[in-house]
């Protein structure tokens, strides 16, 4: 493996990361430095069932999924997992590094099938599963056109495929974009200011832990999470979901998929995700009743209807 330079990471006393973790940063093209964990399988009983590339949702981070990197680990696989660019510890996009902000969202497939090519398939065993939440259930899905004879399975968890209420927001985003500077805040979207939104308001979890777990490691490095999303980053999207919304995008991609689907979910849609789910041909929907959007930071109960759904899923694959 070639010598990257190393990256740091975050841990808290009571919540480590997984024994073997090595942490690096990427460099791409145009010399943005993408943060990239990974974690070599190195039992001498269990071999390898295959490498999973657990890509994270918007304004997330790779420390958040700790617990769930040794529940895979756990299983006998080899994970890789990687910042996006523009938040966590990968490099920005704007000179204030609060916002959220991208022009396009190929930009993020091309550092995925970057990353795939250069770095996942020259190091580690396949076979290669590709594993989304929310922002990056939408990026892996959208890699597929291109990337889907590359992975034996996918699995998306609440993938951002549509919001609530899009033609009202469809509407600022025309007058924003008409009016404002693109690197301003969307309007209407509250950005935080770097504040807490304390766990009563929180739209993300009903597990207490889990999400005052995520505060504690923010609190420890505050400009790894951003305080908000801009306007071209918000016109990105819906230039994006245009794309993969086409009636004939959907059929062309063969993948074996299993998409959760919060049905309570009030981050994304979940009749949008419910609608790209019958355009699949190979693509299978469990619906959670009970769960917000972070199905893997949510109560042990959802999480162990989640672990069972995934293993029935694999099991017939691999």
């Amino acid at each position: 493996m070639l010598d990257y330079q190393k990256a740091p990471y975050l841990e808290l006393n009571e919540y480590k990361a997984p024994k073997g973790i090595q942490c690096i940063f990427f460099p791409m093209p145009d010399k943005k430095k993408i943060r990239l964990a990974f974690w070599k399988n190195v039992s001498k009983t269990s071999p390898s069932r295959g490498t999973i590339l657990l890509q994270q949702g918007h304004n997330e981070f790779i420390e958040k999924y700790y617990e769930t990197i040794q529940e895979l680990i756990d299983r006998n696989f080899d994970i890789v997992c990687f910042d996006w660019r523009g938040q966590g510890m990968s490099d920005r996009m704007t000179r204030n590094i609060n916002k959220q902000y991208i022009k396009d969202f190929q930009i993020h497939i091309t550092d995925l099938e970057l990353i795939l090519k250069k770095f996942i398939k020259v190091n580690f065993p396949s076979p290669l599963i590709a594993f989304g939440h929310s922002m990056g259930g939408c990026l892996v899905l959208s890699s597929l056109p291109k990337l889907q004879n590359e992975f034996k399975a996918v699995i998306l968890s609440a993938p951002m495929l549509g919001f609530k209420k899009e033609k009202v927001l469809n509407v600022i985003l025309y007058l924003a974009a008409l009016l404002l500077p693109s690197e301003n805040y969307f309007p209407g979207s509250r950005p935080n200011m770097g504040l807490e939104t304390p766990f009563e308001d929180n739209d993300l979890t009903s597990d207490f832990n889990r999400y005052t777990r995520t505060q504690k490691l923010v609190r420890m490095q505050p400009e790894i999470r951003l305080w908000g999303v801009t306007i071209a980053w918000v016109k990105a999207v819906n230039k994006h979901l245009k794309i993969i919304r086409k009636p004939e995008w959907a059929k062309k991609i063969k993948s074996k998929i299993l998409i959760i689907n919060s049905l309570k979910d009030r981050v994304v849609c979940s009749n949008k995700i419910n609608e790209m789910h019958k355009k699949l041909p190979n693509s299978q929907i469990i619906n959670f009743l009970k769960a917000e959007h972070e199905v893997l930071m949510e109560t042990d109960d959802i999480r162990k209807k989640f672990w069972v759904n995934f293993d029935e899923f694999l099991n017939k694959l691999l």
